[in-house]
């Protein structure tokens, strides 16, 4: 076990194929049942594979761990293996903790069940004690994979220089990339890939002819507030590497470098924008005020009677203040253009501001008065949703009267 791109399943591939011995390797994301699992399992040894000839059908049908077992030994058998030892290797072998009670105690004890050579090799990001059933399994031998080093991500990152720039000019970028990246990850595979997406700028002044590859300093200032915008977005992939490259080509707006937040780029359905503006104001107005703002018929309301005497500290100062459900839907149904009923699909446009973490849930969740929330939106990002759907909220904003 060991955390994501650290060489698990690539150290024990490569050691099968030079050692020749016998093996199965299975994605167990890709086997969302118990019996595709045993299905590939049995199709990678026979060597078997799915094409038009065969109508993509495997090789041998097998519902249960039982069956497998069986279909297992038959096959060892055929190929003539039995004086061998079959090694099975899951890699993402967290997912077996999703499928039927039986399989994890069943390959620990594989071996003994099938009464044949063969070794089962658990490949996980996980440690074995999130693993072990609670009825108790046979305990397998640990190994574990340390993360690697900053010394060990230059020295692999360096390898992918490409062959019109030197070494040495390809490993002071790597250098400076894991100066700004390894605080905030340490994953290969996304480091490898920042690399590789912002290489193109920093070379670009080499290129140009304005500085030379010994020219650290000017390559640093270059690369500088790209790298720190690429940092905004680390993991996310809120963009396509090509939209990166277009932004990069066209990166400087009066300028200054545009930045790609989530925020920026969030796109929201239509109800969900309104649902948002209404907690935003439920956030930030005064409950007393919403019959001065909400209602049609509410009466003449003297501004002097309507302010507080010694109200003197902006509500967007002290910050978002919890609201009940109840008044979000009024603020909600009042503010929207047409008739809105109260569906599901609402409420679950609720939940998804939640986890968009636009809203925040405050509060436990067995209180009997009904839930409350708070915005957590800011005023700009705020304005930018209510210009998509035309309503002005600067006008029901009380700070702002």
């Amino acid at each position: 076990y060991g955390h994501t791109a650290t060489g698990k399943t690539y150290v024990v591939q490569t050691l099968l194929k030079t050692l020749k011995f016998p093996h199965v390797i299975v994605n167990c994301v890709e086997c969302f049942s118990s019996r595709m699992l045993f299905e590939q399992i049995l199709n990678q040894l026979q060597g078997h594979s799915l094409s038009a000839e065969n109508e993509y059908s495997s090789y041998l049908q097998c519902h249960t761990f039982n069956e497998f077992v069986l279909l297992f030994k038959q096959v060892v058998h055929e190929q003539n293996l039995h004086n061998q030892t079959v090694n099975i290797v899951l890699d993402k072998a967290e997912e077996l903790r999703e499928m039927d009670s039986n399989l994890l105690p069943g390959f620990l004890r594989f071996q003994e069940l099938a009464e044949v050579k063969a070794t089962v090799i658990f490949l996980s990001e996980i440690v074995w004690e999130k693993f072990r059933p609670n009825t108790g399994c046979f305990e397998p031998l640990i190994l574990h994979f340390p993360d690697y080093s900053k010394a060990d991500l230059q020295r692999i990152l360096s390898n992918d220089h490409p062959s019109e720039f030197s070494a040495e000019f390809y490993a002071s970028y790597i250098n400076i990339l894991l100066g700004v990246f390894y605080t905030v990850c340490r994953d290969l595979k996304e480091l490898r890939h920042l690399a590789a997406l912002n290489f193109p700028k920093f070379c670009e002044p080499v290129q140009r002819g304005d500085a030379k590859e010994e020219d650290a300093h000017r390559l640093w200032k270059n690369i500088e507030p790209h790298l720190k915008k690429a940092m905004q977005t680390v993991y996310l992939r809120e963009i396509s590497s090509s939209q990166w490259e277009r932004l990069q080509q066209d990166d400087k707006e009066d300028g200054h470098v545009k930045g790609i937040s989530a925020h920026a780029h969030v796109e929201l359905p239509y109800y969900s924008k309104f649902l948002l503006i209404a907690a935003y104001l439920s956030s930030y107005n005064p409950s007393r005020t919403d019959k001065r703002f909400f209602m049609k018929h509410h009466g003449k309301i003297k501004k002097t009677s309507f302010l507080k005497k010694h109200e003197k500290t902006s509500n967007h100062l002290l910050g978002p203040k919890p609201f009940p459900l109840d008044r979000l839907l009024a603020i909600f149904y009042s503010i929207v253009d047409s008739r809105v009923t109260p569906t599901a699909n609402i409420f679950s446009q609720i939940t998804s501001l939640v986890a968009l973490q636009l809203l925040t849930h405050v509060g436990h969740d067995d209180q009997l008065d009904g839930p409350k929330y708070k915005c957590t939106a800011n005023l700009d990002f705020i304005r930018a949703i209510a210009r998509t759907v035309n309503f002005d909220i600067v006008r029901y904003l009380y700070d702002f009267l």
